[in-house]
């Protein structure tokens, strides 16, 4: 578990965050984990490298192996605001007007693999495992093989981490208190 007081715990949860693509915002429609669902994956798996859906895998020519379970993470939904609609905020913002008219948020569970929970569908343009027949979803690529290895990108700066953990702590404390009461 990511715990505050130990440094190098910090560390490794912002690699494995720059790892699997992080956001800042979680209902913003760029690619990528919000912070809360990165530490959801991080206390479900460990190690981390490059996570998605079963629809994603399927798209790089990957499918989940034979008994895996995924990983829980929270997928906000809601309605789409119309480019009418885009557009008349951003006239207002350039007014300098801000809505404080907020909707309500919705979020599903949505299941998530790691890379090591697939096997490659065809050949794999890595290492070259090639499956024993086209329903083969247990012959795995070797440990070695680059599409376990960790993606480059940015890791979350450590005072946001550090807020968002002590925010967490400060959630938990404040349902316990209210749960004792």
């Amino acid at each position: 578990m990511l715990c505050l007081n130990d440094p190098a715990e910090l560390e490794r949860f912002r690699d494995i965050a720059a790892s699997i693509g992080w956001k800042l915002d979680p209902a913003s429609d760029e690619p990528g984990y919000s912070l809360q669902n990165a530490l959801l994956l991080a206390a479900q798996r460990r190690p981390l490298t490059h996570c998605g859906g079963f629809d994603y895998w399927l798209s790089q020519g990957r499918a989940v192996a034979e008994g895996e379970k995924s990983l829980g993470t929270f997928r906000h939904i809601g309605r789409k605001k119309t480019d009418e609609e885009k557009a008349k905020e951003k006239e207002l913002a350039d007014d300098g007007w801000q809505s404080s008219k907020r909707g309500p948020r919705y979020y599903v569970k949505k299941g998530t693999f790691d890379v090591s929970q697939t096997v490659p569908r065809e050949r794999c343009p890595h290492c070259g495992t090639i499956p024993a027949s086209e329903d083969d979803r247990t012959t795995q690529c070797p440990p070695d093989c680059a599409a376990f290895a960790p993606r480059p990108g940015s890791k979350p700066p450590r005072v946001i981490v550090v807020e968002l953990l002590q925010a967490q702590l400060l959630d938990a404390d404040e349902a316990e208190g209210e749960a004792n009461q």
